[in-house]
Protein backbone atom coordinates (compact mmCIF):
# COMPACT_ATOMS: atom_id res chain seq x y z
CA UNK A 1 0.00 0.00 0.00
CA UNK A 2 1.58 3.35 -0.58
CA UNK A 3 0.47 4.89 2.71
CA UNK A 4 2.46 2.70 3.82
CA UNK A 5 5.57 3.73 2.04
CA UNK A 6 6.81 6.94 4.45
CA UNK A 7 6.43 4.21 7.16
CA UNK A 8 8.42 1.88 6.43
CA UNK A 9 11.33 3.14 8.23
CA UNK A 10 9.21 3.70 11.30
CA UNK A 11 7.98 0.49 12.73
CA UNK A 12 7.46 1.24 16.17
CA UNK A 13 6.81 4.49 18.35
CA UNK A 14 10.68 5.09 19.42
CA UNK A 15 12.05 5.14 15.80
CA UNK A 16 8.45 7.67 14.79
CA UNK A 17 9.34 9.61 17.67
CA UNK A 18 13.02 9.83 17.01
CA UNK A 19 12.54 10.76 13.43
CA UNK A 20 9.76 13.62 14.84
CA UNK A 21 12.55 14.99 17.28
CA UNK A 22 14.76 15.41 14.27
CA UNK A 23 11.62 17.20 12.32
CA UNK A 24 11.82 14.68 9.70
CA UNK A 25 9.97 15.24 6.49
CA UNK A 26 9.40 11.31 6.27
CA UNK A 27 8.30 10.75 9.91
CA UNK A 28 6.30 13.92 9.75
CA UNK A 29 4.76 12.53 6.99
CA UNK A 30 4.25 8.85 8.23
CA UNK A 31 2.55 10.22 11.28
CA UNK A 32 -0.27 12.52 9.19
CA UNK A 33 -1.15 9.45 7.02
CA UNK A 34 -1.27 7.23 9.98
CA UNK A 35 -3.53 9.63 11.55
CA UNK A 36 -5.61 11.20 8.99
CA UNK A 37 -8.41 9.02 8.87
CA UNK A 38 -9.47 8.62 12.92
CA UNK A 39 -9.76 12.54 12.16
CA UNK A 40 -11.83 12.65 9.46
CA UNK A 41 -13.86 10.88 10.72
CA UNK A 42 -14.20 13.21 13.51
CA UNK A 43 -14.35 15.36 11.51
CA UNK A 44 -18.02 14.49 8.88
CA UNK A 45 -18.83 13.44 12.28
CA UNK A 46 -18.80 17.12 13.16
CA UNK A 47 -20.04 18.35 10.05
CA UNK A 48 -16.84 19.58 8.99
CA UNK A 49 -16.13 19.90 5.29
CA UNK A 50 -13.35 17.53 3.93
CA UNK A 51 -11.29 20.99 2.83
CA UNK A 52 -10.12 21.72 6.02
CA UNK A 53 -8.60 18.11 6.93
CA UNK A 54 -5.05 19.65 5.81
CA UNK A 55 -5.34 22.22 7.68
CA UNK A 56 -6.40 20.62 10.96
CA UNK A 57 -4.08 18.13 10.70
CA UNK A 58 -0.98 20.17 9.72
CA UNK A 59 -2.55 22.69 12.92
CA UNK A 60 -2.11 19.53 15.12
CA UNK A 61 1.60 18.27 13.88
CA UNK A 62 2.32 21.88 14.67
CA UNK A 63 1.22 21.54 18.25
CA UNK A 64 2.82 18.28 18.59
CA UNK A 65 6.31 19.24 17.05
CA UNK A 66 6.02 22.23 19.66
CA UNK A 67 5.56 19.52 22.87
CA UNK A 68 8.06 17.47 21.93
CA UNK A 69 10.65 20.08 21.33
CA UNK A 70 10.13 21.46 24.63
CA UNK A 71 10.52 18.18 25.93
CA UNK A 72 6.43 18.62 27.44
CA UNK A 73 5.67 15.19 25.32
CA UNK A 74 5.68 12.40 27.67
CA UNK A 75 5.60 8.96 25.41
CA UNK A 76 5.18 7.24 28.14
CA UNK A 77 1.27 8.61 28.47
CA UNK A 78 0.29 8.11 24.61
CA UNK A 79 2.20 7.58 21.39
CA UNK A 80 2.41 10.49 19.13
CA UNK A 81 -0.67 8.93 16.65
CA UNK A 82 -2.58 8.73 19.47
CA UNK A 83 -1.52 12.33 20.55
CA UNK A 84 -2.10 14.01 17.07
CA UNK A 85 -5.88 12.24 17.04
CA UNK A 86 -6.63 13.71 20.38
CA UNK A 87 -4.99 17.17 19.67
CA UNK A 88 -6.86 17.60 16.28
CA UNK A 89 -9.97 16.34 17.66
CA UNK A 90 -9.98 19.35 20.31
CA UNK A 91 -8.57 21.49 16.74
CA UNK A 92 -12.66 20.17 15.18
CA UNK A 93 -14.34 20.95 18.03
CA UNK A 94 -13.19 24.30 18.09
CA UNK A 95 -14.00 24.66 13.96
CA UNK A 96 -17.25 23.05 14.44
CA UNK A 97 -17.92 25.84 17.11
CA UNK A 98 -16.91 28.66 14.90
CA UNK A 99 -18.93 27.53 12.13
CA UNK A 100 -21.67 27.44 14.15
CA UNK A 101 -21.22 30.65 15.55
CA UNK A 102 -23.61 32.65 12.94
CA UNK A 103 -26.05 35.27 13.08
CA UNK A 104 -29.04 33.12 12.76
CA UNK A 105 -27.98 30.80 15.39
CA UNK A 106 -30.05 32.58 18.22
CA UNK A 107 -32.77 32.44 15.90
CA UNK A 108 -32.45 28.61 15.07
CA UNK A 109 -33.00 28.03 18.53
CA UNK A 110 -35.61 29.66 18.93
CA UNK A 111 -37.03 27.84 16.07
CA UNK A 112 -36.66 24.71 17.55
CA UNK A 113 -38.27 25.85 20.48
CA UNK A 114 -41.38 27.77 18.27
CA UNK A 115 -42.08 24.33 16.76
CA UNK A 116 -41.40 22.05 19.58
CA UNK A 117 -45.17 20.95 20.37
CA UNK A 118 -45.73 20.39 24.29
CA UNK A 119 -49.29 19.26 25.44
CA UNK A 120 -49.23 21.37 27.97
CA UNK A 121 -48.90 24.00 26.13
CA UNK A 122 -52.30 25.47 25.02
CA UNK A 123 -51.07 27.93 22.63
CA UNK A 124 -49.72 25.70 20.31
CA UNK A 125 -51.91 26.05 17.47
CA UNK A 126 -51.21 29.95 17.58
CA UNK A 127 -47.84 29.84 17.62
CA UNK A 128 -47.93 27.32 14.44
CA UNK A 129 -50.45 29.12 12.71
CA UNK A 130 -47.83 32.42 13.18
CA UNK A 131 -44.86 30.64 11.89
CA UNK A 132 -47.27 29.02 8.96
CA UNK A 133 -47.77 33.30 8.32
CA UNK A 134 -44.67 33.81 8.58
CA UNK A 135 -43.75 31.02 6.34
CA UNK A 136 -45.86 31.65 3.55
CA UNK A 137 -44.85 34.83 3.28
CA UNK A 138 -41.08 33.99 3.63
CA UNK A 139 -42.13 31.91 0.47
CA UNK A 140 -40.76 29.31 -2.01
CA UNK A 141 -37.78 28.18 -1.71
CA UNK A 142 -36.88 29.55 2.04
CA UNK A 143 -40.22 27.74 2.95
CA UNK A 144 -39.99 24.49 1.95
CA UNK A 145 -35.98 24.75 3.13
CA UNK A 146 -37.12 25.64 6.72
CA UNK A 147 -40.32 23.28 6.50
CA UNK A 148 -38.14 20.03 5.96
CA UNK A 149 -35.65 20.53 8.46
CA UNK A 150 -37.31 22.23 11.17
CA UNK A 151 -40.98 20.85 10.78
CA UNK A 152 -40.38 17.72 9.10
CA UNK A 153 -37.25 17.19 11.16
CA UNK A 154 -35.48 16.00 7.93
CA UNK A 155 -31.85 15.62 7.88
CA UNK A 156 -29.99 17.57 4.99
CA UNK A 157 -28.75 14.37 3.55
CA UNK A 158 -32.58 12.51 3.93
CA UNK A 159 -34.06 15.87 2.30
CA UNK A 160 -31.29 14.89 -0.60
CA UNK A 161 -31.52 11.24 -1.22
CA UNK A 162 -35.74 12.03 -1.04
CA UNK A 163 -35.70 14.54 -3.72
CA UNK A 164 -37.53 16.94 -1.94
CA UNK A 165 -34.86 19.43 -3.04
CA UNK A 166 -33.66 20.67 -5.69
CA UNK A 167 -30.08 21.05 -4.05
CA UNK A 168 -27.63 18.76 -4.92
CA UNK A 169 -25.53 18.81 -1.70
CA UNK A 170 -25.52 19.43 1.79
CA UNK A 171 -22.82 22.52 1.65
CA UNK A 172 -24.79 24.42 -0.84
CA UNK A 173 -28.45 23.68 0.57
CA UNK A 174 -26.98 25.22 4.68
CA UNK A 175 -25.73 28.20 2.61
CA UNK A 176 -29.02 28.38 0.82
CA UNK A 177 -30.99 27.75 4.04
CA UNK A 178 -28.43 30.31 6.40
CA UNK A 179 -29.75 32.74 4.14
CA UNK A 180 -33.42 32.29 4.08
CA UNK A 181 -32.86 31.96 8.19
CA UNK A 182 -31.20 35.43 7.49
CA UNK A 183 -34.66 36.73 5.79
CA UNK A 184 -37.04 34.99 8.21
CA UNK A 185 -35.24 36.70 11.32
CA UNK A 186 -35.23 40.01 9.49
CA UNK A 187 -39.51 39.25 9.16
CA UNK A 188 -39.56 37.81 12.84
CA UNK A 189 -39.67 41.87 13.77
CA UNK A 190 -42.88 42.75 12.10
CA UNK A 191 -44.16 39.69 13.94
CA UNK A 192 -42.26 40.19 17.54
CA UNK A 193 -45.90 41.78 18.97
CA UNK A 194 -48.09 39.10 17.94
CA UNK A 195 -45.09 35.91 19.36
CA UNK A 196 -45.02 38.22 22.54
CA UNK A 197 -48.50 37.57 23.34
CA UNK A 198 -48.96 34.05 23.01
Amino acid sequence: MNWLLPCKPYQDDEKLLTGLEREGTQAIQCLLLMAEPAVWKAMKQLGLQRELLNEILHDGMLILLKRIKLQEFDAKRSSPRTYLISVCKKLSLNASRLKQHTVTDHFDEQLHDFTKIDETDHGVGDRLKLLKNMLEELGAPCRELIELKYLCELTDDEQIERGLTLFKNANSLRVRRSQCMKKLLALSDKYKLSYAQL
